[in-house]
């Protein structure tokens, strides 16, 4: 009898699931009408919860190849097997882009020590690898291990300036700030604000402005990060809106102009 009363009171909570799941296909279906046209929608409507399951496989699956490869027991899967291949490339080929593929994986991972490791390694082999010198300084910040990282920074931006989108230069100018080298990490963001509208560069600038006492430049520099922010398209300012927050906390600490 209690058996009874626990599948009773699951039909419930299932029939609710298979219904949104039921709508969600349906709604898939006629927003893409594209695929499959009304042929799919007579299937859903006839068949129901088979008929969305049917749709799910045959259809949105195929259309969202990725859509559980971000799930983490599917990703740590993923890159176990990657691992594994690298390492027996690494093993079997040993070039710089081995040991570069290897350090990826074991970040990835967060096996900071053998990503280094296998960093140093494929630089051994390799001194001006940009993609290693990315990863082996990244590894490095993250460890703390700041004068490194700004040197292995330094030589990346040398050899290209402007590495994913200014993202080295942006990592070069946090280092130089965090080891407390105010006038070289002002210099710095002063050149990279002119390429690139990273909010933490004008962020950090305002701040070594405002610590050197500067607070006129320190204001102008947070007003202009927030106009461009605002003026940017409705999805990157929602995506930095906490920027101009933080900015504008800022703004209201400086002293009036």
């Amino acid at each position: 009898m209690a058996l009874l009363y626990m599948i009773y009171g699951l039909i419930g909570p299932l029939s609710l699931l298979g219904t949104a799941f039921w709508i969600w296909m349906l709604y898939d279906c006629l927003k893409n009408g594209s695929r499959g046209g009304f042929t799919w929608v007579w299937i859903l409507l006839f068949l129901n919860i088979i008929g969305a399951v049917l749709y799910f496989v045959i259809v949105w699956m195929p259309n969202h190849p990725n859509a559980f490869g971000n799930l983490p027991w599917v990703k740590q899967g993923k890159l176990q097997d990657a691992l594994w291949q690298a390492e027996a490339q690494a093993k079997n080929i040993g070039n710089a882009y081995q040991y570069q593929k290897l350090g990826d994986v074991h970040y990835q991972l967060g096996n900071l020590e053998a990503a280094g490791q296998a960093y140093e390694t494929a630089l051994e082999k390799d001194p001006e690898n940009i993609q290693t010198l990315w990863g082996i300084s990244s590894v490095e910040a993250e460890q703390k291990k700041m004068t490194m990282a700004r040197d292995h920074l330094a030589k990346l931006i040398a050899l290209k300036p402007d590495f994913s989108y200014g993202e080295a230069s942006l990592a070069y100018g946090q280092v130089l700030y965090q080891l407390e080298e105010r006038d070289r990490a002002e210099a710095h963001l002063q050149e990279h604000v002119k390429s690139w509208s990273h909010p933490q560069a004008y962020l950090m600038l305002a701040q070594i402005q405002q610590e050197a006492g500067d607070v006129a430049k320190a204001r102008d520099t947070l007003e202009t990060m927030i106009i461009k922010i605002k003026s940017s398209t409705q999805f990157q300012y929602r995506k930095n809106k906490h920027y101009v927050q933080q900015g504008e906390r800022l703004l209201s600490q400086l002293s009036p102009s």
